[in-house]
């Protein structure tokens, strides 16, 4: 046992703050960016935004494809360095003119047309203002108002509300409730109440109660429609007209328009009061057709704000001491501004490349539509670009773009492919989903397609598929089984389809 020192020579990857930075705006969606841009100038002083500018343009990445984010800490600019004596200590803002939107290599970017950004006039419009609809606890409780329930029952009753779901049902025990809420009060007839408000069948414990509750309203309880729901409500569930008929010893037409009456009510009461929170997308890509029918991908600079470093804080750098507490704080600053405004070039580099690969394999996308999508993997632009296969996870993930069909995810571009019985080129996923949406849309409401029937449908368009995997992209794509689209209103066609 003994002590001793050696050198031993070793290689190793190191993420530098620089590398981490950049990988982090990589990552962030415009919306994102955006705010921490705004967070960045709060941060470093020397950096603000430029409020009075030309008109900013789309960006296109031809000459950029030898840029990639590993070669961010590279500056390939050319030198700026003055000629200077051995004593004199070299000028720090030679290397700090960079700014995104000045002083760039021509020949290393190229712009084709101004880019989408929103009016600085200032002009406010009352069309971007979103208002608040009425939700489903909101219309209750204006009509608890206008019962005669004592104030404990009302307080019970605002307590339900608030917990029904986005359906209208009340999916609540009487363990849950609070004690002091139940002191003195008639938990039935509050839930009576609530029941008997508008819509019908709101507040209901089951579907088999709000069905109930409507054909209740309606008149209908003491009925045929009414017999079934109280007797034969699993029958009634399974399609079981011929069971419900010899049970009831009626005729089989009649139990099928009971059935159909059935059918039309609202199984989800509080569906018209949902509202899901909107999201805004902007996209960060743009494809489109010029006038001479070629394809083409920019980038959206539109609602991005454009960062330069303050002219004041050059000349205050250039003037200050060669050491001075004041020049180290400025360089401390000046290299930060540097370094991410290099990052958010890089990220805009780096996506529009992908953007350029995408537009490369899927041509055909964006003159067909969905059903012409290929089949596509990110090794495939990895491989292609140069960069690793997370760093294209990266630029795809919540990063969206506007197409001649609508505006979607980039991921959207890329799926798992489904053999072809010619042996040519596979069918991608997306695109037989599809085809199968496009298959159940047109199908009568009286014959719907059995998976079978789309099985065989599709192996004449040359798709090898299973059974299986079609009722897989039918539960996907949210598209009932075959015995519930068949006549049926209730499974609102026209939304899920």
């Amino acid at each position: 046992m003994k002590q001793q020192l050696e050198v031993r020579l070793s290689q190793k990857m190191v993420m530098t703050p620089q590398l981490q930075q950049a990988i982090h705006l990589l990552m962030l969606n415009r919306l994102d960016l955006a705010q921490e841009m705004q967070e960045i100038v709060l941060e470093n002083p020397v950096l603000e935004i430029e409020e009075e500018s030309p008109e900013p343009e789309e960006w296109s990445s031809e000459g950029a494809d030898g840029e990639t984010l590993h070669s961010m800490g590279e500056d390939t600019r050319p030198d700026t360095h003055a000629p200077e004596d051995e004593d004199r200590v070299p000028d720090p803002m030679s290397n700090w003119e960079y700014s995104v939107d000045e002083n760039l290599d021509e020949e290393s970017f190229h712009r084709e047309e101004r880019t989408l950004r929103e009016s600085d006039s200032g002009e406010f419009s009352f069309e971007k203002v979103l208002a608040a609809p009425t939700t489903l606890a909101d219309h209750l409780e204006w009509q608890l108002s206008f019962t005669d329930l004592s104030p404990a029952e009302r307080s019970l009753a605002t307590y339900l509300i608030g917990n029904l779901d986005e359906d209208g049902y009340l999916h609540l025990d009487a363990t849950e409730i609070p004690e002091g809420l139940l002191k003195g009060v008639s938990l039935p007839r509050v839930i009576e109440t609530i029941q008997g408000f508008d819509p019908p069948g709101v507040g209901a414990r089951s579907l088999q109660e709000c069905l109930m509750i409507q054909v209740r309203h309606l008149g209908q309880d003491k009925e045929l429609p009414g017999r079934i729901l109280s007797d034969y409500f699993q029958e009634f569930l399974e399609m079981g007209t011929k069971a419900i008929a010899r049970g009831l010893k009626v005729p089989v037409e009649e139990v099928s328009e009971a059935v159909a009456f059935i059918r039309s009510l609202e199984p989800k009461p509080g569906r018209p009061y949902y509202r899901e929170s909107p999201s805004i997308v902007v996209p960060d890509l743009r494809f489109y057709e010029d006038d001479e029918g070629v394809l083409r991908v920019v980038m959206n600079e539109q609602g991005l704000p454009r960062l330069r470093i303050q002219p004041a804080y050059r000349a205050m750098l250039k003037a200050a001491p060669k050491k001075d507490e004041l020049r180290d704080y400025l360089e401390e600053k000046m290299r930060a501004a540097q370094w991410f405004l290099k990052s958010v070039d890089q990220r805009r580099r780096t996506i529009l490349r992908v953007g350029e690969s995408i537009l490369r394999h899927q041509e055909e996308f964006f003159r067909k539509g969905p059903t012409a999508l290929r089949p596509l993997v990110l090794r495939t632009i990895a491989q292609e670009l140069g960069l690793h296969e997370s760093t294209i996870s990266r630029v795809t993930n919540q990063k969206y773009a506007e197409t001649p069909f609508g505006v979607v995810e980039l991921k959207y571009f890329f799926s798992g492919g489904v053999p072809s019985s010619s042996g040519g080129d596979e069918h991608s996923a997306v695109s037989v989903r599809e085809k199968i949406r496009q298959l159940v849309k047109a199908e009568s409401p009286e014959d719907p397609l059995t998976d079978q029937e789309i099985v065989d449908k599709l192996s004449g368009s040359g798709i090898v598929i299973a059974r299986r995997t079609v009722a897989k992209y039918r539960t996907e794509l949210d598209i009932p089984s075959v015995s519930q689209r068949r006549k049926g209103p209730w499974d609102q066609r026209t939304q899920k389809i």
